[in-house]
């Protein structure tokens, strides 16, 4: 399947990763240029309960050193979904990340290569399948709502849960069958102000040739820039990844890489296309969790992005998430302050990154999100004051 992931940003990238194993995947970003660039996102692997903790921290609780026994960490990239190794390699050296409480992840030891390209080259490389927007369709503009509607895709996927932009997508892209992708993943974008580091990616993949972009011999300086250049490991390629394109992401071995929802029709050929890739689930299964986590979310958000002062304030977020389940379920079901912090706490030791300060970086960038999802719930509820009060706090932080 050809598969397009709207923009250039830590889901897009680390989507297509994700699918660049078993179908003809490329990222499209306006910003892109003419020859396009190549995207170097790294997957964070298996948990280190031995890890000692003894060398330097880096961006994001990366923690840089030589593997759990000084070595490449052999094994980490496991095969998965019918051998998932096709562009993913293990670096020369291993990574460590804390995931905070004494646990530790081996981080980074594998790398994938990911084109991104911009609207012109995309559609003159003939018809695309499926186009994944990582952006609302209420927010892309009219050129890249004319070059999607150029192309003509059979099927739309929205990655946004906010209230009615299944509808939207299917409004706005009018004869093409949409349906809503929730990622089961974490992904993130190094910030521009951050440390660059190298990547290594292997030679024999770094030669292919990506419909048209090739990086074999002098276009290896040439690419991304110029910060991509030959190694002296038997032809191993050496990225210094450049600040704000840096992508990081995790994704459990063996999962669905998204739940797909939507009308029963379009779901059917996606799954029996895509495989195991995606999940089919009911809509609700693919718009209630928001209502559960989204109004701890805008918590974290009013507390600046502190996981610890989230913690010690959870039962306004609790209030929330109790009246947006009301207003999916009809029925009310409370959500206890005293059960979100066992969960917080446990999301710390299970999954292989530093949670604690990747959640604030992550939705801070999503605000205006978070606060429609808040929104839209609170007009739909007969009673929801801790909706409506999370509402008013994130518009102070705007103000």
């Amino acid at each position: 399947m050809r598969v397009l992931f709207q923009g250039a940003g830590a889901i897009g990238i680390a989507g297509a990763a994700l699918f660049t194993h078993a179908h003809e995947v490329a990222v499209v970003s306006r910003t892109a240029g003419p020859n396009g660039r190549t995207a170097f996102p790294r997957r964070v692997s298996t948990f280190d309960p031995t890890y000692s903790g003894r060398v330097g921290v880096g961006h994001g609780g990366c923690r840089e050193g030589s593997g759990r026994d000084g070595g490449n960490n052999g094994g980490e990239t496991e095969g998965e979904n019918g051998g998932e190794t096709g562009r993913e390699t293990e670096g020369a050296e291993g990574r460590q990340a804390s995931a905070g409480n004494g646990w530790s992840v081996t981080s980074v030891a594998a790398t994938r290569r990911v084109t991104i390209t911009d609207w012109a080259a995309a559609a003159a490389d003939g018809r695309w399948d499926l186009i994944v927007l990582t952006t609302r369709p209420d927010d892309l503009d009219a050129e890249v709502v004319s070059a999607i509607r150029d192309i003509s895709p059979a099927f739309i996927a929205t990655t946004s849960q906010v209230e009615g932009d299944l509808e939207r997508a299917q409004a706005v892209f009018p004869g093409t069958q949409a349906v809503i992708f929730g990622p089961a993943f974490l992904s993130e974008r190094l910030d521009p102000g951050a440390p660059a580091e190298v990547v290594r990616a292997e030679g024999n993949r770094a030669r292919e040739t990506d419909r048209g972009m090739s990086t074999e011999g002098t276009r290896a300086e040439e690419a991304d820039g110029g910060v991509l250049t030959t190694g002296g490991l038997d032809g191993v390629v050496v990225r210094k990844a450049e600040p704000g394109h840096e992508v990081t992401f995790w994704a459990p071995a063996g999962a669905p890489r998204f739940f797909v929802a939507g009308p029963s029709t379009a779901v059917r050929a996606l799954v029996g296309r895509l495989g195991r890739l995606v999940l089919p689930v009911p809509m609700k299964a693919v718009l209630l969790p928001p209502t559960v986590f989204i109004p701890f979310v805008a918590e974290l958000s009013v507390r600046n992005g502190s996981w610890v002062a989230l913690k010690s304030h959870l039962d306004r977020p609790a209030k929330a998430a109790s009246e947006a389940v009301r207003t999916r379920l009809g029925v009310r079901v409370p959500v206890f302050g005293s059960a979100a912090h066992v969960v917080l706490e446990a999301v710390e030791r299970i999954v292989p990154i530093d949670v604690t300060n990747y959640a604030g970086r992550h939705f801070a960038r999503h605000v205006g999100q978070t606060r429609d999802m808040l929104a839209g719930w609170a007009e739909s509820a007969d009673s929801a004051h801790a909706l409506r009060e999370l509402v008013a706090a994130l518009d102070a932080l705007v103000d």
